[in-house]
């Protein structure tokens, strides 16, 4: 006896066209065959993509390769080039100072004759030490302030507030970084470097005062200057001693060139 579930197969009819069934198995058949292409058309891609960026660093890696000499080379002849000039300055002032100091005796020869000579030599000499531009030794305080490790603290204005604080505890003569302050000197920050009288000065800073110790150095603690210093030693780890010298030797600053007064007679 046949099977009731194959008889009712035989008996239905097809409800699925034929076309139908074979439009569907040519498109399964086209969609695996292009599935290989489409993944090769990938990886090439990438290949390409990955040989074009390795390229663009190549380039660049060579063209950096080829410019480091040159550069190198522009900068140490731009170092050897300040180092020059610095030499240069430091000659040019040496020389300036020992005219200086030889139109100075002069000066003094001249003018011990007489009891005026005298006194007008008294008066050249105070109004020189007010200029500092003669050298001057005698005790004082040496004060220290460098930057803490990695960190950039001290700046031109507060090495400005401390020079006029120790100018206020009674100081006569004032040196920072070895270059001696006149009433016209200048503190001045250009990029990372620190100038004082237009001369670049390296850390740690060091200000030479000369004048009474202790004195100084008990009016220095109600200064503002003493505030700020000692806030930035406990804020950021700045380094600043002060410690009393019984002898130190400031050398001559540069004089300060006069811009209105002239001779009598305009000339």
């Amino acid at each position: 006896m046949a099977d009731p579930a194959e008889l009712l197969r035989r008996l239905l009819p097809d409800l699925l066209d034929p076309g139908y069934a074979r439009a569907a198995a040519r498109r399964q058949q086209s969609g695996r065959a292009g599935e290989p292409a489409h993944g090769r058309t990938e990886v090439l891609a990438l290949v390409l993509g990955a040989l074009l960026v390795g390229l663009v660093f190549g380039v660049a890696a060579a063209d950096a390769a080829a410019r480091a000499p040159g550069a190198e080379q522009a900068r140490r002849g731009l170092v050897d080039e300040v180092q020059d000039a610095r030499r240069r300055t430091d000659e040019l002032s040496a020389t300036a100072g020992e005219r200086e100091a030889r139109l100075q005796q002069a000066q003094r020869q001249a003018l011990a004759g007489s009891s005026q000579g005298a006194a007008m030599l008294d008066t050249v000499r105070r109004l020189e030490l007010a200029t500092g531009a003669v050298a001057v030794t005698g005790p004082g305080l040496r004060i220290t302030v460098a930057d803490a490790d990695g960190e950039r603290t001290v700046l031109d204005r507060d090495l400005q507030v401390l020079v006029n604080g120790v100018w206020s505890c009674g100081a006569e003569a004032v040196a920072l970084g070895g270059v001696r302050l006149n009433p016209r000197a200048t503190v001045r920050q250009a990029g990372g470097a620190v100038l004082v009288d237009n001369r670049p000065v390296a850390q740690p800073y060091v200000l030479e005062a000369i004048g009474d110790p202790a004195a100084m150095h008990t009016r220095l603690v109600d200064t503002e200057a003493y505030g700020r210093f000692a806030t930035f030693t406990q804020v950021y780890g700045t380094r600043f001693t002060v410690e009393p010298v019984r002898s130190l030797t400031l050398a001559a600053g540069s004089p300060a060139e006069p811009e209105l007064a002239k001779k009598e007679g305009g000339r």
